[in-house]
């Protein structure tokens, strides 16, 4: 499977995961907490309140003051950063493969994420009782690259009872990449989001489609055939009415999507293999980031 190179990766560095200060951990990282404490960066002052620690009082104040000030130093904490990728035969299609597309978002925010020194959990949706930590620096993302590199992509998901089953670990963030095909999904939707709620997590559903399914042109008589069942077989003739049908339910699911994540408060994108890599991780996933 096809990975971003380093130059790419490297474009990434002044990006950063949005975080609520909830999701904040008490490990190391290089978050800026709102929590006062000591480390390596001095804050500021504030005066003394009975039953402050007297080890932070600058006595060089008070001895020019005559006033007591505790010092305060803002403390680096630590992210968790969930990332889901669906892994069922449908993401095997286009000209540029939604695997593949897949594999660059995943990849990408891995990267973001141990840039800032938080914690990266990575599952494979057909597998979520193989879920691992990627190591910090470098070593996480070749980790990551081997991990992606031997994904296969086969077989149908339920992608909610997939999740429900995870071990989700403390609060974060959760992405979940997938063309979402799973008929099951969008009845289930609130149900998912709502436990990644209760788990804390802010959730950012990354809906990757080809640029073939978003927009229908060919016309003529076609054989189709389910991916996820074989045994499932439709003739179609397509024309100008059936194609506007498509184009009709396809913004119908779309927005019923959207519309759900909204309603749950986690972030909804569209992700198009027509489009360039760029537009994707700058401009339609700018809502993730604080920049």
């Amino acid at each position: 499977m096809e990975t971003l190179s380093s130059a790419q990766l490297a474009q990434l560095g002044r990006l950063h995961i949005r975080m609520k200060k909830k999701s904040i951990t008490m490990s190391e990282g290089t978050r800026r907490s709102t929590s006062k404490g000591r480390s390596a960066e001095f804050s500021g002052y504030r005066e003394y309140i009975p039953g402050d620690d007297m080890r932070y009082v600058d006595w060089n104040a008070y001895g020019r003051l005559d006033k007591l000030y505790i010092k305060e130093y803002t403390e680096e904490r630590e992210g968790r950063v969930n990332i889901f990728l669906d892994t069922s035969i449908s993401m095997n299609f286009g000209e540029k493969l939604k695997s593949t597309l897949m594999a660059e978002l995943a990849q990408s925010l891995a990267y973001i994420a141990l840039n800032d020194r938080d914690s990266v959990y990575v599952t494979d949706l057909a597998h979520v009782e193989r879920r691992f930590r990627l190591p910090r620096g470098r070593q996480g993302m070749s980790r990551m690259q081997s991990f992606l590199e031997g994904l296969t992509m086969e077989g149908s998901i339920d992608i909610t009872e997939a999740i429900t089953k995870a071990a989700i670990g403390g609060s974060g963030v959760t992405f979940i990449i997938s063309d979402f095909m799973d008929e099951n999904f969008l009845s289930k939707q609130e149900e998912c989001l709502r436990y990644l709620d209760f788990c804390h997590q802010n959730v950012v559903l990354l809906h990757v489609l080809s640029d073939e399914e978003l927009h229908v042109e060919d016309v003529g008589a076609y054989q189709l055939i389910d991916s996820e069942n074989e045994s499932l077989e439709v003739r179609l003739n397509l024309d100008k009415k059936v194609i506007e049908s498509y184009d009709k339910a396809l913004k119908t699911y779309i927005d019923n999507l959207g519309s759900t994540a909204d309603r749950c408060k986690a972030h909804y994108i569209l992700c198009s293999t027509g489009d360039s890599f760029d537009k994707i991780i700058y401009e339609d996933m700018r809502v993730v980031y604080d920049i």
